[in-house]
């Protein structure tokens, strides 16, 4: 309590304004939205969440499928030379398409500025039911997304970037524990989890250039509190264990970071920023 008063956090329960803004329960995406979007359900992408254990509201997801060569112009193909195709795509949830400018939740979304985390409870930035349900990628539920596709062949070269919004229904809502013993089991020859591997191994690709290009790693130990289940009290802490699948999803998060800033900075060069990081401290 001392610390969200000290830092001036709202912890307010959204008012009856904000709570309005959202659609009626049992809201279904309609016809007409998805008529105006990219389709990636039945089975034009295998698409799949990998998140911290526990999760609740999954605002990313993946996915990656090989391309046959008739999916592929013919410059993309001389330019790959030979080497395998494949379409990736990370897909975040829409948030945008329920909170519409200068709407009550717009403005108090503006004024929380953020999600705040504590070890035992979390201080919400939007209602609940958009952040853990309408908004949540839960698997085999057809969600809104943006997505951002690329066609990169098999050295982690990007050949085309793509924009859409999008529906997707994801496969299936993995820990990251989860998605690494799924492409640790060699028994395990699944669509997912090759897809997995693919992207696990593009991502090794993608992060040892961006290291030759002078990338500068800024991570820092983690730390994992075990609560009471009855108090929820902190009762024991521990290092967060990092696995290949989290640098999986960190490398594709980078790229779609990456791609949207180029863009932005190409369709709206007088409004887009650059940060520009100091010098690091010698030593």
């Amino acid at each position: 309590e001392a610390i969200l008063l000290e830092h001036e956090v709202n912890t307010a329960p959204f008012s009856a304004q904000v709570q309005s803004c959202l659609p009626e329960k049992g809201w279904k995406i309609p016809d007409e939205e998805v008529a105006k979007r990219l389709d990636m359900r039945n089975g034009r992408a295998l698409v799949c969440s990998v998140d911290p254990p526990g999760c609740v509201d999954i605002d990313d997801a993946l996915h990656a499928r090989e391309l046959p060569s008739n999916e592929v112009s013919a410059a993309i193909l001389s330019n790959a030379g030979g080497r395998k195709l494949f379409e990736v795509g990370v897909h975040i949830a829409d948030v945008g398409h329920f909170i519409k400018a200068g709407t009550p939740i717009d403005i108090e979304a503006a004024a929380r500025g953020t999600t705040v985390y504590l070890v035992n409870k979390r201080i919400d930035m939007v209602p609940k039911r958009l952040g853990e349900d309408l908004c949540s990628l839960h698997e085999r539920v057809d969600r809104l997304a943006f997505s951002v596709l690329w066609i990169m062949d098999e050295s982690g070269t990007v050949h085309e970037t793509s924009f859409h919004k999008t529906v997707i229904c994801s496969e299936a809502a993995l820990s990251y524990e989860q998605a690494q013993l799924r492409m640790d089991d060699a028994r395990m020859a699944d669509p997912l989890t090759s897809g997995l591997r693919t992207l696990n191994s593009l991502a090794k690709r993608l992060k040892a250039m961006r290291q030759a290009a002078g990338a500068l790693s800024l991570a820092s130990p983690e730390v994992r509190f075990v609560l009471d289940t009855e108090t929820s009290d902190p009762t024991d802490v521990g290092m967060y264990q990092h696995k290949e699948a989290n640098s999986m999803v960190e490398e594709f998060m980078l790229l779609a970071n990456i791609s949207v800033a180029r863009e932005t900075h190409r369709a709206f060069p007088q409004y887009a920023m650059l940060r520009r990081h100091p010098q690091p401290t010698p030593g």
